[in-house]
């Protein structure tokens, strides 16, 4: 009998020691399941916010490399219209220019204007140049300054004007001391829409056998210059107008043709892109 119970507390003993010991692994392994699981969701947290990090700083990264890119673009312009593209690379804006003149600046495809836009945004990208191309044509500087015909161009408060001031349609028609008071209004009324806008002034194209015109285009880049205004005096990639080749680089019209159109833009080309 006494061996019976001693047999039978044995038993207990060992089946009290058995699930005590299953009871502990249980509780070890639930804690240790517990902790790995922390440690799992601990790593994906920080790798989570590591990942976003890691993005914002690539993504800040193109940025400064697309900044530097655009500003390396800088060295392509002359020194007058470095500070004027640099202001508005830092910005993030383009830099918005106006090309407004008579029927020497024509706006259809193949003219210099449209060549020269086209140069432009190959060279600098949408991004970082706009440009808007006016041609007020059979007009005389009166007539756009008693028309307003510059004004809508003006609201949009562009960055730099290339304006080509009705010189040739002028010539015969008006005193040469009232256009410079009409060229006086029109780039006041720029300057009221925004005080840093940038002037450029150009002639209208040479013409064969020209008396007073040529007196007219040298009293234009007197004032220009005097006023501190960029002058691009393209006649200078011209033939000479008293040459009869001059007369292969424009239209029965005294308007540049193909070739009047390749000089010309060749020669802004020159300011521009290649300055």
């Amino acid at each position: 009998m006494k061996k019976f119970l001693l047999v039978g507390l044995g038993v207990i003993t060992l089946s009290t020691l058995a699930g005590g010991k299953y009871h502990w692994d249980q509780r070890v392994e639930a804690v240790q399941v517990n902790v790995h699981t922390e440690k799992v969701a601990g790593v994906q947290a920080v790798s989570e916010e590591e990942r976003k990090e890691n993005e914002k700083e690539k993504a800040a990264a193109e940025e400064e490399k697309k900044r530097l890119i655009k500003l390396d673009k800088l060295n392509y312009l002359p020194p007058e219209l470095k500070e004027a593209f640099k202001k508005k690379i830092e910005g993030n804006e383009p830099v918005h220019l106006v090309i407004l003149g008579s029927s020497s600046t024509p706006g259809k495809e193949g003219a210099w204007p449209k060549e020269l836009e086209k140069a432009l945004l190959d060279t600098y990208g949408h991004d970082l140049i706009k440009v808007t191309l006016k041609e007020i044509a059979g007009k005389t500087s009166e007539q756009v300054v008693k028309e307003e015909l510059h004004k809508p161009l003006a609201e949009m408060k562009p960055d730099i004007l290339l304006l080509e001031p009705f010189l040739l349609y002028d010539n015969g028609e008006i005193r040469m001391s009232s256009r410079i008071k009409n060229l006086e209004t029109i780039l006041g009324d720029f300057k009221k829409q925004n005080p840093e806008v940038t002037f450029i002034i150009q002639p209208a194209n040479p013409i064969p056998g020209a008396y007073y015109y040529p007196q007219e285009e040298a009293d234009l880049e007197k004032y220009t210059r005097e006023k501190k205004y960029v002058y691009l005096n393209h006649w200078d990639a011209w033939p000479d107008y008293n040459n009869k080749e001059i007369k292969d680089y424009l239209t029965e019209e005294n308007i540049p043709n193909e070739n009047g159109n390749k000089v010309w833009l060749d020669y802004l080309m020159k300011y521009f892109i290649r300055g």
